[in-house]
Formats: structure tokens, C-alpha cells, sequence
């Protein structure tokens, strides 16, 4: 072989290792297009769990391309968008889906088309999610029944305000609330009703009531804050003394916490819509980057256990907000 022959093999093998270099570092720099499928950007919890995804470190730094699609409590605008995740081919989709059974069509079609998703903050009917991280509705639940049961004495009656009749928030409380209640046999539903989870609504629906059933309201349960906050608004009108009406409720937003640290409301539950939120974008980057993914969020660091990160449940813990702590918990 000749010096030329020998140059020209040695300058391909040269140019062949520099693409080889090259392409591994356009792999290792990919930029991912993930989907926040929100259901419904204009419920407090909700935005804020769109925001603490936007604040994950892979998104902050660019690794990550995070779109957010508001679902405006509609099924069938959840639903399309799904779709629409599907044809402009976005590599993954963390959804919280709004309607029970009516995402389980969509969630499976997005799997088939090989898109991973995972599930957050509401279950779906679909059995096909790569992996879901979700608090224990029923046992929120039940625990705000509890509550209600210690500050009343076992004894009282009870107004219920409730999410969209079918969600699946909305049937695991109510599931936890009835069976927390039978706990303590001196409680009695006095009347419930749905608020779809809107401030607004709470307050007509507690305007009602406490002209429906003056002096025999004891203490109200909330589904959510934002409907908590309304009846503490219609309360305050009618000047019942809060301290003696007790209203407990759920999902921590910084509303519901403030009203806390006021004492105008006595005790909400903590539903981390940081741990929601990153921890199901860590989730959906561990089905994309493989075991060598290393999750970003601090939330598993003692909140939750990672485990190899390809667990189908993950189970996120509620905490007790009351005045006596809630100001450890500002963000």
C-alpha cells in the first residue's frame, strides 16, 4: 500500500470517528417535546401545576420543550388536543385528565401510537398509562371527614360542596367523606352539591344554604379550596362566626393557605402540585432516556421513593395545613 492509500484510509477513518462523535452529541443534547395536558388552566391548582413543571431543571435549561394545553374543563377539548399531541409527534404527554372515562380513548390512542404518557393529578379509566403519580383521593377523603368529626365532637350537620360529578377526584373524596363520616355516626350530611371546583360557585351554592338552613350548618367540607374560599366569602357576608363553623378542605393552592394562617379557614390538605408536576415530567424522561435517567425534581428526594423510575403507581402524600404549620409551607 502506498503513502496516498494509506493518507486516504486514515482520513476517512478520521472524518467516520468525527461523525460518530458528532451524532453522539446530537443524541445526547436531544431536545424532547413533551405535552402538559392540562384540564383546565383557569383552576389555581391546575396552573400551578403547569408552572412547577415549567420550573423542572431540563426545561429550565432547554433539554426539555414544554407546551401546555388548556383543556377548559371540556372533555371532548381534552380529548382533541390528545390527538393533536399524536399527529405533530410529541414524544410524550404528561396529562391530568379531566373526565374519568372519557380520557381512557384518547390516553390509548397516544400509547398505541407509541407516545408515552403519564397520568397526574386525576385518574383516567384507561389501563394503558406508561406510569401515574396521583394522591389518594379516597383517603384525602376520608381524612377531612376526621377532621370535621374532632373539631365538631362526633356531633353536627353537615354542607358538602363537591367537584364535577363524574371526575375522579370528585368520586374518590366523596368515597373517603362517606366513609370517614360513618366513623362517627353523630355527623349528618345536612345537604351536598356540586361546585365544579369554582370559588364562584361555592359562594352562590353556601348563599343558598345558609338561607335554606338558617343556625343548622355546623362545620363545611370542600372537595377543593377555591370552593372553600367561596363559602368563607358567602359566611363572612351572613357574619357566622367561622371560629364556631368550621371549614375544612383540600389542595393547599396559596389562597386556601393564606386563609389558613388567617383562621378563616380551619384546615386544608396539602395536594403537592410540585410533586405532580416535576415528578410526572421525570417520569415521562425516564420512558424516554432509559435507566441512565437520574430524576431531576427534588421531590424524590424523601417524598417519594424512585425506585428505577418505571413503577406503573406513585403514590404522592397528603399533609395537614392548619394554622399551627402552615407557614412552613409557603411555596
Amino acid at each position: 500500500m502506498n503513502i496516498h492509500s494509506r493518507r486516504m484510509i486514515l482520513k476517512s477513518a478520521a472524518v467516520a470517528a468525527s461523525l460518530v462523535v458528532a451524532n453522539f452529541a446530537v443524541a445526547a443534547d436531544k431536545i424532547y417535546k413533551i405535552a402538559a395536558a392540562s384540564f383546565g388552566e383557569s383552576a389555581e391548582y391546575m396552573h400551578t401545576w403547569t408552572t412547577e413543571m415549567m420550573a423542572h431543571p431540563w426545561v429550565k435549561n432547554g433539554r426539555v420543550k414544554l407546551v401546555v394545553f388548556d383543556g377548559k374543563f371540556d372533555p371532548l377539548v381534552q380529548a382533541n388536543q390528545v390527538d393533536t399531541m399524536i399527529t405533530q409527534k410529541f414524544d410524550a404527554i404528561v396529562i391530568a385528565p379531566f373526565d374519568l372515562d372519557a380520557s381512557g380513548p384518547p390516553i390509548d390512542r397516544a400509547i398505541a401510537a407509541g407516545i408515552p404518557v403519564i397520568g397526574s393529578a386525576l385518574k383516567t379509566k384507561s389501563t394503558k398509562l406508561t406510569s401515574e403519580i396521583i394522591v389518594d383521593d379516597v383517603e384525602g377523603g376520608r381524612l377531612i371527614a376526621v377532621e370535621m368529626s374532632k373539631l365538631l365532637g362526633g356531633k353536627g350537620n353537615i354542607a358538602l360542596l363537591e367537584g364535577p360529578i363524574g371526575q375522579s377526584a370528585q368520586l374518590e373524596r366523596r368515597r373517603g367523606i362517606d366513609a370517614g363520616m360513618k366513623e362517627s355516626p353523630g355527623l349528618k350530611l345536612l345537604v351536598a352539591k356540586s361546585g365544579n371546583w369554582s370559588r364562584a360557585e361555592g359562594q352562590a351554592l353556601m348563599e343558598n344554604w345558609l338561607s335554606a338552613y338558617p343556625n343548622q350548618i355546623n362545620g363545611v367540607l370542600a372537595e377543593n379550596d377555591e370552593m372553600a374560599l367561596g363559602a368563607i366569602e358567602a359566611m363572612k357576608a351572613k357574619n357566622v362566626n367561622l371560629a364556631k363553623v368550621p371549614v375544612v378542605a383540600i389542595d393547599g393552592i396559596p389562597d386556601g393557605k393564606r386563609a389558613v394562617a388567617d383562621g378563616t379557614m380551619t384546615m386544608t390538605l396539602y395536594k403537592y402540585a410540585r410533586a405532580e408536576g416535576q415528578g410526572a415530567l421525570d417520569l415521562a424522561l425516564r420512558a424516554l432516556e432509559g435507566p441512565s435517567y437520574k430524576p431531576q425534581s427534588e421531590v424524590w428526594n424523601g417524598l417519594m421513593a424512585w425506585g428505577d423510575g418505571t413503577a406503573k403507581n406513585y403514590t404522592v402524600p397528603w399533609l395537614p395545613l392548619s394554622k399551627s404549620n402552615v407557614a412552613k409551607y409557603k411555596d
